[in-house]
């Protein structure tokens, strides 16, 4: 298959709006944010990208909080989640580059956007809505707003959204799969003993795969905000 190691004009165009302030500040529209996922997914002419394009537009993508409590939860969290991984990926990895310009081709535009903007995929109908309950200043109970976690198919996280896209019909390359089930880290689950070594090889395979998880640290730790009731 092929894949780009560089952007095109559009495409910048695109990332340079994909700004925190832009994204969580919402100075963009919904609309415009959707716009940027297809456009730059459409943009990798990767075999099967439209059934994922088209699956997005069928799931709750668009609308779903990117966790319960933590990162962006809140209606529309988990794209401006994925926007901003996808934006401080390739903040890395131009860092990269031009710090060792040997490692571009290492870097395929294309799976860097695959990676980031498809990590979570697994997070479509995970989250349904609920009443919370907290005390008020009078000390007493009153509902807000919150979710909870329906995990339907508990195979895993990054594991689940490999098998999502496949299963969907994306040509997903060995470093996008590694990138995309190692996206967690630390955070993973199995993260021990013969996971761990799993994990470590995979970063010895591709430099993508340290470029998804630090994107996503970065993201959903410093650049995201948390909605409070």
């Amino acid at each position: 298959m092929d894949t780009r190691n560089f952007t095109t004009q559009a495409e910048e165009d695109i990332l340079a709006t994909l700004t925190v302030d832009n994204l969580t500040g919402d100075k963009m529209t919904a609309d415009q944010k959707r716009f940027a996922v297809e456009t730059l997914l459409r943009g990798t002419n990767r075999n099967g990208i439209e059934n994922i394009i088209s699956f997005l537009s069928s799931s709750d993508y668009y609308t779903a909080p990117s966790s319960t409590k933590y990162h962006s939860n809140y209606d529309g969290g988990l794209l401006d989640h994925s926007l901003l991984v996808l934006a401080t990926a390739m903040k890395i990895r131009r860092t990269l580059i031009d710090l060792d310009p040997t490692l571009v081709d290492r870097l395929p535009v294309d799976s860097i956007i695959i990676a980031t903007l498809l990590h979570d995929i697994c997070k479509c109908g995970f989250y349904v809505k609920i009443d919370k309950w907290k005390k008020d200043a009078s000390n007493n109970w009153v509902p807000y707003p919150g979710y909870d976690v329906n995990d339907r198919f508990p195979i895993g996280h990054g594991e689940k959204s490999v098998i999502m896209l496949q299963k969907l019909g994306l040509d997903l390359t060995a470093e996008e799969m590694l990138a995309i089930r190692w996206h967690m880290g630390s955070w993973d689950g199995s993260m021990m003993g013969d996971g761990k070594n799993a994990f470590l090889r995979a970063i010895d395979f591709s430099p993508i795969v340290a470029i998804v998880q630090n994107a996503d640290n970065i993201s959903s730790l410093v650049l995201e905000k948390v909605k409070t009731y």
